[in-house]
């Protein structure tokens, strides 16, 4: 590996811990909430972002784009990003990302980020994710399990967005199971 293209290593993460600029919800334990609510808050001091791919990783420096490809895994403190096809755009001065795309079989997996917070699992074919706008979207069949709610789209066209302030959106066709957890007296 280069050391042009360690640095960027490291942007992925970067990126997730900028300020997004929208609208703050936060609940009453200061989080945001949602899914994925934990990008970018509370990063551990000397975090590190790991990035594998099993055929190719490159870096063009005139157009500031990193590719890697084959069984792609993003291993940050914050979440785990499994795809087969990973873009990072890098923004002009290089000090963030502008958009990250992952493509094919993709699966994002965020961990419980303190005792009253679900696991999050995001799904999709595709994944868009762009730091200046604060949101993630997923499309081709994107599905969503926050602990034991879940949310799958009933159509291949199906948009799901997610914003860092909490909100989300689907477009197009999908069906939520929200579990009642409240015991009966």
């Amino acid at each position: 590996m280069t050391a042009r293209l360690l640095p960027l290593l490291l942007l992925p993460a970067m990126a997730l811990a900028q300020d997004q600029q929208a609208p703050s919800m936060e609940a009453s334990n200061g989080r945001q909430p949602g899914f994925f609510n934990a990008l970018g808050s509370e990063r551990p001091a000397g975090a590190q972002t790991e990035i594998t791919a099993n055929k190719e990783a490159s870096f063009d420096s005139e157009s500031n784009v990193a590719e890697f490809v084959g069984r792609v895994v993003v291993k940050d403190p914050q979440f785990t990003l499994n795809c087969d096809r990973l873009k990072v755009i890098l923004s002009k001065d290089r000090k963030g990302i502008d958009t990250a795309e992952a493509t094919g079989n993709v699966i994002i997996v965020q961990e419980k980020t303190d005792a009253t917070s679900p696991k999050a699992i995001g799904r999709a074919g595709e994944v868009t994710y762009k730091p200046s706008a604060g949101e993630v979207v997923l499309r081709g069949w994107p599905s969503i399990q926050q602990g034991i709610n879940n949310q799958v789209a009933t159509e291949a066209s199906t948009v799901m967005v997610l914003r860092s302030n909490g909100q989300s959106r689907t477009i197009g066709g999908s069906k939520t199971v929200i579990a009642d957890t409240a015991k009966q007296p």
